[in-house]
C-alpha cells in the first residue's frame, strides 16, 4: 500500500469511535487481515475449509504433490496456480485478490483483457474448465 493511501486510511481511522464504524472500516479494500502467507490464508477460508484436499485438487486441476507443497508453504505458487486454486474453491473476488496479494503475484488488473475475463469468471463462480473456455473464446491464454 502506498504512503498516501495509508495516510488517508489513518485519517479515516482517527475519526472512528464506534464498533459499527470500525467494522465498516475493516471491510474497506486494502484493510488487510493478519495473515502473512498464502497457504495459511487459503486454508483458513470457509470455502476451502469445507472441502477435502482431494476435491480441491480435482477442481483446481493441480498435480497432487504440487498442491501439498503449496499448502505446506514449501513452494510458492505462480499466479495462474493461485487462480486455479481460487476458482476451484469458488472464492469471491475479495478472497481471490487477497490470495494473489499474499502469494506475491500480480492482482487482477481491470485494464488487462485476460484479467477482465478472469475477474468475470471469479464473479460467476466459474470452475477452472469454464474459465479456460471463456479465455479461449476471447483468444486469451488458458490458465497454466
Amino acid at each position: 500500500m502506498d504512503e498516501s493511501t495509508t495516510n488517508k486510511l489513518a485519517g479515516i481511522l482517527s475519526d472512528i469511535d464506534s464498533t459499527r464504524e470500525m467494522e465498516q472500516y475493516m471491510e474497506m479494500p486494502k484493510v488487510t487481515d493478519s495473515f502473512k502467507n498464502f497457504a495459511g490464508y487459503f486454508r483458513s477460508l470457509p470455502a476451502v475449509h469445507s472441502m477435502d484436499s482431494s476435491e480441491l485438487i480435482q477442481k483446481s486441476g493441480l498435480e497432487r504433490s504440487y498442491f501439498y507443497q503449496v499448502m505446506k508453504g514449501t513452494r510458492s505458487p505462480g499466479r495462474d496456480k493461485v487462480l486455479r486454486l481460487c476458482l476451484g474453491a469458488g472464492l469471491d473476488l475479495k478472497e481471490t485478490t487477497r490470495a494473489l496479494e499474499l502469494s506475491g503475484n500480480a492482482l487482477l488488473y481491470p485494464r488487462n483483457r485476460r484479467d477482465i475475463i478472469l475477474t468475470v469468471a471469479v464473479n460467476q463462480k466459474a470452475g477452472v474448465d469454464d474459465a479456460n473456455l471463456l479465455l479461449f473464446k476471447y483468444g486469451e491464454e488458458p490458465l497454466a
